[in-house]
């Protein structure tokens, strides 16, 4: 049906593809990923603007799906993904943009960023060029935080197009900067002056920063004598005297140099005054964290429970209980295909486990054997993701109702890998 001669069968082909492929959640093995990469690139060609906007989509639903069978396709993927970019119509510009950022999650934002710009950094349409700078300031919005090469790669490029004849062009590159500096702070002006741009350039960019507040600020005194621009500080005020705030504070992330510190963006403290405004804070939190909610929005549900916790929620009675009905939503993010959602899930359980200590070790417990599944999976980012998971709630919680278990399948289990990490879990268990 995806080839026949029919526009309307076509139309109805690529969209039954697409729910087909929303509503597994089996994985597709390295033959059904080259066969349907194989459709839809011709997919992607059709005149029909439909057709091409639902086999972008399906795609995007696919690469979730693929993994690392997906990659083998990206020399032919991305220039094809890229050239939709330049489309007539906006449904199938929005619909490329979403599959590049999809690409980019599942596999390296900076692979796909380099792959992607080798095409459209220079594309003689100017749609293309402006879809695609969108394209990355998405990204920097989204990654920067774990991607430290991200910034550096984007930078030189991101700067030519301030000198793109179109408007537009200039416009949505100007915003990559801006979205830049939002994410890494007074820092990026380091890099950014390394590049000596003109001065009236140099004026038009600090008069936009001036208006911005960075996520991240730098220790007093550093970053403010690389280009003359007042940078306005916000502090959250925290009690006095509170050792949970005061061990909590964000610590600053550099995405040029320095410590690579990669988990997720610095997380603000969120305070609640009352029970009933922490039941409704964790009673949404879980309603977001299920599999049919945008993954963006998953990622920031785990990031506001770690604010919640920071802004002093554990004070409160009610919290355990309320954590407790987490569990199940929490499984589910660590059990999700994509590399962003479980990386975040072991980073949120890390924290817990730090914060909590001993009261963490009836959820450490649950948590383990679904991060067992994970540790021996091909996909690395995952798999040292749990594997640092288990190490950290082991070494925090000590959680002794598990061990005999460790013990048991270090003896009888009938991965090898497997095997071996048992063995480690118990010395650190043990240690």
């Amino acid at each position: 049906m995806a080839r026949a001669k029919d526009t309307k069968e076509r139309l109805a082909a690529v969209e039954r593809l697409h729910q087909l492929l929303e509503s597994t959640r089996r994985g597709l093995s390295a033959g059904e990923a080259t066969a349907l990469v194989d459709c839809c690139m011709d997919l992607l060609r059709d005149n029909n603007f439909r057709v091409a906007q639902g086999a972008l989509q399906a795609l995007s639903s696919a690469a979730v799906l693929a993994g690392e069978h997906l990659k083998l396709h990206f020399n032919a993927l991305v220039p094809a993904v890229v050239e939709r970019l330049g489309d007539g119509k906006q449904p199938v510009r929005d619909a490329a943009r979403q599959l590049l950022v999809t690409l980019m999650e599942v596999s390296s934002p900076t692979i796909i960023v380099e792959r992607a710009g080798t095409y459209a950094w220079t594309h003689k349409s100017w749609r293309v060029r402006e879809e695609f700078a969108r394209t990355v300031a998405t990204a920097v919005g989204l990654f920067a935080s774990t991607e430290l090469t991200l910034q550096r790669v984007l930078l030189s490029p991101v700067l030519q197009l301030l000198n793109d004849p179109n408007n537009s062009v200039r416009e949505v590159a100007t915003s990559c900067i801006e979205e830049m500096y939002t994410q890494v702070g007074p820092q990026f002006l380091e890099e950014l002056h390394r590049h000596q741009l003109p001065s009236f350039m140099v004026k038009d960019i600090n008069l936009r920063l001036s208006r911005i507040e960075p996520k991240v600020h730098p220790p007093d005194g550093v970053g403010s004598q690389f280009i003359s621009i007042e940078v306005k500080s916000s502090n959250p005020s925290h009690k006095k005297g509170s050792p949970r705030m005061a061990k909590t504070a964000c610590r600053e992330v550099s995405l040029f140099g320095g410590e690579p510190d990669i988990t997720e963006k610095p997380v603000e403290p969120i305070k609640v005054y009352s029970e009933k405004e922490l039941f409704r804070e964790i009673e949404k939190i879980a309603s977001t964290l299920v599999p049919e909610k945008d993954w963006s929005l998953r990622i920031s549900a785990m990031q506001r429970i770690e604010g919640l916790v920071c802004g002093g929620a554990v004070d409160y009675p009610s919290f355990h209980t309320l954590l407790r009905q987490l569990v199940p939503p929490l499984s589910n993010q660590l059990s999700d295909r994509r590399s962003s959602i479980v990386k975040q899930a072991c980073h949120l359980l890390c924290f817990l486990s730090k914060e909590l200590l001993g009261e963490f070790e009836a959820y450490a417990e649950m948590f383990i054997p679904v991060l067992f599944k994970l540790v021996v999976i091909t996909v690395l980012v995952i798999a040292e993701s749990a594997d640092n998971c288990v190490k950290t709630m082991l070494r925090n919680c000590k959680v002794s109702r598990v061990l005999p278990r460790i013990a048991d399948c270090a003896k009888n289990d009938r991965n090898a890998v497997l095997r071996a990490r048992y063995d480690v879990y118990i010395i650190e268990r043990q240690a």
